[in-house]
């Protein structure tokens, strides 16, 4: 990598470090102190979880649209809500007709509604709380943040002078991290890629399924569900013809696993109401796909990649004579790396 390195990504990750965080004043604060704050911050919650409970579902703002503007139907998309199968709607009166339906649907179930749970909201908010703190002493916080009472950042609040502190550090993050992409923007774009690359390589935040050896090639798998079109798999095949690893950090072993959702399809995937993969099953990772650098050479390709997983983020790089990009591609159910 020479731009989108583990630092760019520090960086990124650092330039909204404030975001959320609100101040208390200087000093330190007792077990007491810290319960009146999670009271307090637990009752605002509180009362702006039960306004929305208790708000009535109201899509004017989508008739509003629709009457206002000439009417064009490649800008709306309807959903069926059995199957999750999308389609565009032939005139404005389909679309009047599928805006009222869902109104009546969610005023029907917001009618049907049961009292607002307040105890099993307030185990809720422990809950996230207790989860904080145990994350944030996992894994501290870094430079001004990790001056802060632990106990203060799970409840999303931080001492105005190191709040002062982390801003700036945020500044001066988001300004190099900005730099940095200016500069990466500048050089890859001379570089003479095919679109169809470009574009298949567009895998920001896709499961690495499978990274192996197939003849004189390597073969990726990645699940780009939500991205592929309709009818067909939510996997994508990238074929490095002629394909050497370049640059390959320790630990990069992929174990792919299903995932389960709390509501079944019928389909076996677990997922509820789906439409990007009615046959496949939901194979996810522990490899993820964070963005990648293409390089025209004169032997081909080279694809700088940067992946994130559990044991921290790792390069890879593969240089390749050609690269294919094969989307509904078969869903693949091996969990090893080669």
């Amino acid at each position: 990598m020479r731009y989108y390195t583990k630092e760019w990504y520090a960086l990124m990750q650092k330039s909204d470090i404030t975001t959320g965080l609100a101040k208390v004043p200087d000093g330190k604060y007792t077990k007491k102190d810290i319960e009146k704050l999670f009271e307090k911050k637990y009752k605002k919650e509180l009362r702006a979880e039960k306004k929305a409970y208790d708000t009535p579902p109201d899509l004017s703002y989508l008739m509003d649209v629709l009457e206002g503007e000439e009417f064009d139907p490649s800008d709306w998309v309807l959903a069926d809500e059995a199957t999750g199968k999308t389609r565009m709607p032939k005139d404005r009166e389909e679309v009047r007709a599928f805006i009222q339906a869902e109104q009546d649907a969610e005023l029907e179930e917001f009618n049907a509604r049961a009292p607002f749970d307040e105890e099993d909201y307030r185990q809720m908010f422990c809950d996230i709380y207790e989860e904080r703190l145990a994350d944030l002493k996992r894994w501290p916080e870094s430079g001004a943040l990790g001056k802060a009472d632990k106990r203060l950042l799970a409840l999303e609040m931080v001492p105005e002078s190191i709040y002062k502190e982390a801003k700036e550090e945020e500044r001066a993050a988001r300004k190099e991290y900005n730099r940095i992409n200016r500069n990466a923007d500048r050089a890859l774009v001379k570089q003479n890629i095919p679109e169809y690359i470009w574009e298949g390589m567009h895998l920001h935040d896709c499961d690495v399924i499978s990274l192996k050896k197939n003849g004189k090639n390597i073969e990726m798998v990645f699940n780009i569900e939500g991205m592929e079109a309709e009818g067909e798999t939510p996997f994508r095949k990238i074929v490095f013809k002629g394909g050497k690893i370049l640059e390959r950090d320790g630990g990069i072993r992929i174990s792919v696993h299903e995932h389960h959702h709390d509501h079944d399809c019928g389909c076996g995937c677990g997922e509820e109401h789906h439409h990007h993969h009615e046959h496949e099953c939901c194979q996810h990772s522990n490899c993820v796909f964070l963005c990648c650098e293409l390089y025209g050479k004169k032997s081909g390709y080279e694809v700088h990649m940067l992946l994130a997983m559990p044991s921290g983020l790792k390069y890879l790089t593969i240089g390749a004579a050609d690269i294919e990009v094969i989307n509904n591609a078969e869903c693949c159910t091996e969990s090893t790396e080669k």
